[in-house]
């Protein structure tokens, strides 16, 4: 991964394993890019036939 300042980084981990340490807090992009969302993620499935309205659906409380 490319910080935007000309420096590559590399992580030997899955993505889905480097996705959830970004989300959960850790820096994995560079200095100063940590990101942490408080609460658990609410999903909205559209629609797929008319009639038919958006549900929400909403993942477990963050526990980190």
């Amino acid at each position: 991964m490319e910080d935007g300042e000309g420096e590559f980084l590399e992580f030997s981990m899955g993505f889905a394993e480097w996705m959830y340490r970004y989300l959960a807090g850790e820096e994995m992009a560079g200095a100063g890019s940590a990101a942490f969302y408080p609460g658990p993620v609410t999903l909205r499935d559209l629609p797929m036939a008319p009639g038919d309205r958006p549900q929400l659906r909403h993942g477990p409380a963050r526990a980190v």
